[in-house]
């Protein structure tokens, strides 16, 4: 019984060390995604490309970075250690090219308060260790289900204009795969805060995936010719 026991436990750590590690892999990947965009702001300047998805990821990798510091969990850590570094570069890239730099900064300074307050109460003035685990927790969900959230508004215009040339699909089926491995990564180390806003992302994502491949042939309506038929 006790030879099982060890053996059983053995293959649960190795489990958790495979299903992290592709967890890490596949979020870096996404990450990695924005360089795309950078180039695009490169050659042709920001656009109508909003700032806003750079400072939601740059600061959810930051709460979860303090998340997996309080857990000592070096998985979360490092994951969220490198998608904080690559999407601060972003954020400092896209102001570099920014033709309207105000509004950059007031994006920035808002999200920098959120992030002063969440780290200042986090750090000194919760009661316990547990306490402050709770709360980064709860903080890190909100705005992780706010980021996965985002491309409710790109698949509205989707199914208006009855096209899905506007949405990606191989990185809608990647957050998917991510989502369900970070799922169950929580799954097998008893963490509701990891568990919760990729069981959404999973699900937002599987709904993604059927919109892009029931309009993946058809031609793009205007947005001008379908509110005239509405």
């Amino acid at each position: 019984f006790q030879h099982y026991y060890i053996t059983n436990n053995l293959r649960l750590a190795m489990l958790e060390f495979l299903v992290s590690k592709v967890a890490m892999m596949l979020t870096l990947g996404m990450f990695s995604t924005g360089m795309h965009t950078v180039q695009k702001i490169r050659r042709k300047g920001t656009g109508d490309t909003p700032i806003l998805p750079f400072c939601a990821f740059a600061t959810g990798c930051f709460i979860w970075l303090n998340y997996g510091i309080i857990t000592a969990d070096g998985t979360l850590a490092f994951t969220n250690f490198v998608g904080t570094l690559l999407n601060c570069s972003y954020v400092l890239l896209y102001y570099w090219y920014a033709p309207n730099k105000k509004l950059v900064y007031q994006t920035v300074g808002l999200f920098l308060f959120l992030l002063i307050g969440v780290h200042m109460y986090s750090a000194w003035y919760h009661e316990s260790p547990e306490e402050a685990k709770n709360f980064l927790g709860s903080c890190g969900v909100l705005v992780t289900i706010g980021t996965f959230a985002s491309p409710l508004a790109q698949m509205k215009l989707v199914i208006k204009t009855k096209s899905a040339e506007s949405m990606s699909f191989p990185l809608s089926v990647m957050v998917c795969a991510q989502c369900i491995m970070w799922w169950w990564y929580g799954y097998l180390i008893d963490d509701f805060f990891v568990q919760m806003p990729n069981v959404f992302g999973t699900l937002l994502a599987i709904i993604q995936i059927f919109v892009i491949l029931k309009y993946w042939d058809n031609k793009p309506k205007t947005v001008s010719s379908v509110m005239d038929n509405v």
